[in-house]
């Protein structure tokens, strides 16, 4: 998502966040799937946006955890 502005004015911060989904699902062969998607609300529009986050196979839960809080982590510094 990009945004023009006026050289006086302030960029426009990031929307909202709504809520994260997370999913993690066994695959075959033993790896997990992971797929994050936050959900945004576009103020302008006033419409719910949907941003992935992360979509990746891991072999363990602690490598999805690790994903998982590398970005939670980005939407918190984001945010500020």
């Amino acid at each position: 998502m990009s945004f023009d502005t006026a050289a006086d004015r302030a960029m426009p911060g990031r929307p909202p966040l709504q809520f994260v989904n997370i999913e993690i699902t066994p695959l075959v062969g033993g790896q997990l799937g992971l797929f994050m998607q936050a959900t945004l609300l576009d103020e302008q529009d006033f419409e719910f946006v949907g941003q992935e986050l992360a979509n990746a196979h891991v072999d363990t839960l602690d490598e999805a955890i690790a994903l998982i809080r590398q970005n939670v982590a980005m939407l918190a510094i984001g945010a500020s």
